[in-house]
């Protein structure tokens, strides 16, 4: 909630003895008081009219209020802004309102409150307002004023900025007391062919950094691709290649090598945004927002909260969650974790997703699907094992989702079992590039697994029991019932518009209530896994070692497994994964031996090299 302050009658400050004030109804000045996060730019040399052009071109969402004499835009407040009065890229001076300079700023003045736009939200600082060095003011300027030198001028200066055509336009139609003819525009902002010149491989690299927005993120060049931004480096090969015409190989790779030398770092930790069709995941709301800055998540669906009812998904949906409607919105929260890239959030909600069941009960299907809805470039497919290699780690960078089909049967070890828990609570892992060094960083990848049956591991803590969530699939479709078009319904553009209602909804509900939603069925699968993982475990323990080796893993199952899971209860597990749990617990192998003068298969201890 706001805070407000009464102030003087038709001036901007507050008596001394004010007091802070809940609603600007009650009084007939009141101020908004500032905190240490806001940063209000102050414009009075604008017209309404250029205000609302300005709004609009510029999509700006964030606050604002209509003033007297011009606006105030409300931003999150940077770290090095200092001076109170700038030139910004419009070709005019604004005064840039913070602590503790300012305490706050005029909302209501006799009695009359501002109009206000997007109440509440504060987008990060645009470039258009960010101050730097050359930028002059424009304002006013006409053909006398040497207009047009100036105009060209701050073309080269604001060349880097993504709405360099916007701010160009808007200075000649607002700024300008004399605009430019639109033929004149035309021949200013036309692009200006890149052209591969002997030893030019810097221009060229300039050139092209400028003109598709060049950003490094995590080790990968990003770069702006039709409507979002992607890490495709065969894709940016050969737009350089293209670029640079008839010069030989060793020019491309120089260009390439340029790029990468010099392209705006991005900050490895820092946060991005899901970006869909038409707005913005941010905070557990949806922002419907033309947005065009770096996010490496970009989602080529429409987001549309009253998407209209597909009979296909929910008749797939409620098969796999056995008609459970608590079920059906636990699973749209674990789609809609997917979706989640705030590291505070994530680690609060802190599970691995283990969906287990038989062969064709749609646990693939179901991968596949949040495969196509999130797409492709966002996805990775690494097993348990997998993600305990750095090497294969660093596929994860820059990624909302690990899906891992049909993981292995061996037992989860201590090794596996850390690097599940790291990732899911966003603590730190270490990857390594082919060729580089190692690294730590954190992830928000959402980790998506299908087994065909429980797989065990030799963590019996509670925290194992928090991190893995075994969700049972229920559905199951016999050969003739099989529809070969199964998958494309599910992957229509209606069915994905309506997937990822349901699933964005799941999203928002997390962090409504920091937790999922309980569900009977899943809590009693999870129950009965707790309760067989531990039953082979509390065998072993009362199994010595020495009356292990030199026995057939086939003889020890059969003769003493077996019987102690049926006197003590529980569920006999496969001779496979017991033969792997003994290995794993007492550090033993399984060789040929001679036995009774027959080769034998028997357990022996494991050799350690030197």
């Amino acid at each position: 909630m706001p805070d407000y302050i009464e102030l003087k009658e038709g001036l901007k400050h507050a008596p001394k003895d004010a007091d802070i004030i809940l609603s600007p109804d009650t009084v007939p000045d009141v101020g908004y008081v500032l905190t240490k996060n806001d940063l209000i730019i102050d414009i009075d040399c604008l017209s309404h009219e250029a205000i609302q052009d300005m709004i609009k071109r510029f999509d700006i969402q964030t606050e604002y209020r209509i003033t007297d004499r011009g606006c105030h835009l409300y931003y999150k407040k940077p770290t090095r802004l200092t001076k109170a009065n700038e030139v910004c890229a419009l070709g005019i001076k604004v005064e840039y309102k913070s602590l503790p300079s300012h305490n706050n700023v005029v909302i209501k003045r006799n009695g009359v409150e501002r109009q206000q736009f997007n109440a509440g939200i504060r987008e990060t600082l645009p470039e258009i307002f960010i101050p730097k060095k050359g930028y002059q003011i424009l304002l006013g300027y006409g053909e006398s004023d040497g207009r047009n030198n100036a105009l060209n001028q701050h073309r080269s200066t604001i060349g880097n900025m993504d709405a360099w055509r916007d701010v160009m336009y808007f200075i000649n139609k607002w700024v300008f007391d004399e605009p430019l003819e639109d033929n004149e525009m035309e021949t200013l902002c036309r692009d200006r062919k890149i052209e591969a010149q002997k030893d030019g491989e810097y221009d060229v690299a300039t050139g092209l950094m400028k003109q598709f927005r060049m950003v490094k993120y995590q080790g990968r060049v990003y770069f702006y691709h039709d409507t979002e931004y992607i890490a495709d480096t065969d894709i940016l090969k050969r737009i350089v290649f293209e670029t640079v015409g008839q010069q030989k190989t060793r020019y491309v790779e120089e260009v390439l090598k340029q790029i990468d030398l010099r392209t705006k770092l991005i900050d490895p930790e820092k946060e991005f945004i899901v970006k869909f069709k038409n707005g913005i995941l941010k905070d557990g709301k949806f922002v419907e927002i033309e947005y065009k800055e770096f996010t490496p998540y970009s989602i080529d669906i429409v987001y549309n909260p009253d998407a209209a009812y597909n009979e296909d998904v929910d008749k797939y949906v409620n098969h796999l969650t056995n008609n459970d409607k608590v079920y059906r919105d636990l699973l749209f929260e674990i789609l809609g974790h997917t979706l989640i890239t705030n590291k505070e959030v994530k680690r609060l909600l802190g599970r691995v997703f283990i969906f287990i069941g038989g062969g064709g009960n749609g646990k693939g299907t179901l991968l596949q699907i949040i495969k196509k809805i999130l797409n492709t470039k966002n996805v990775t497919g690494l097993s348990i094992k997998e993600m305990t290699d750095e090497r294969y780690m660093s596929s994860m960078k820059g990624k909302l989702a690990n899906l891992g089909d049909d993981i292995q049967d061996g037992v989860i070890d201590d090794k596996m079992m850390k690097v599940l828990k790291n990732i899911s609570t966003c603590d730190f892992v270490a990857t390594r590039e082919l060729y580089e060094s190692s690294e730590s960083i954190s992830f928000t990848n959402s980790l998506i697994f299908t087994s065909n049956h429980m797989i065990k591991s030799f963590e019996k803590g509670d925290s194992w029991k928090r991190r893995v969530m075994w969700l049972p699939m229920y559905s199951t479709v016999s050969e003739k019932n099989k529809d070969n078009r199964f998958i494309s319904k599910q992957t229509s553009e209606e069915a994905l518009e309506y997937w990822v209602s349901q699933m964005v909804q799941g999203y928002m509900r997390l962090y409504e209530n920091n937790r999922f939603t309980d569900s009977h069925l899943v809590e009693s699968e999870n129950e009965r896994y707790h309760q067989e993982n531990n039953g082979m475990l509390l065998f072993l323990e009362d199994y010595p070692v020495e009356q292990l080796l030199g026995k057939r893993y086939m003889e020890v199952y059969t003769n003493n497994y077996v019987p102690w899971v049926e006197e003590n209860g529980g569920n006999v597990q496969s001779q496979k994964a017991f033969k792997e749990a003994v290995m794993e617990v007492y550090g033993l192998d399984v060789q040929p031996r001679k036995v009774n003068g027959k080769n034998q298969r028997v357990f022996v201890e494991r050799k350690t090299e030197n």
